[in-house]
């Protein structure tokens, strides 16, 4: 049985900008930007901790803390073209009937 949990990823249409997230419940809960054309250096949100160990153009988020979309979106209003992706994706995945646990009746 697949978690609706996993690790998913989604890409904008130009394929330069990548987000790592998770559904969790209802939720779009976002671990990680990447920025492929962007060569700054990596750090953790909100705090601009840098991360000199990770690839430039990645911003990552603390999973116990994970922003949702509304939250990214607002934050980091650039990406509008990756957010639009990420919300058609979350959609598809939040109505997945494949994706769903087995419910405890059916056998």
């Amino acid at each position: 049985m697949m978690r609706r949990d996993r690790l998913r990823t989604t890409e904008s249409a130009d394929g330069r900008k990548v987000v790592t997230w998770r559904l969790v419940g209802h939720d779009c809960r976002i671990l990680r930007i990447q920025n492929r054309a962007d060569a700054s250096v990596a750090y953790r949100w909100p705090g601009g901790e840098s991360l000199p160990l990770a690839g430039p153009g990645l911003v990552s988020f603390d999973e116990s803390a994970a922003p949702d979309l509304a939250t990214v979106r607002d934050a980091f209003p650039g990406h509008h073209d990756l957010w639009d992706a990420l919300r058609d994706a979350y959609w598809v995945a939040l109505l997945n009937l494949a994706d769903l646990p087995a419910s405890a009746t059916e056998t």
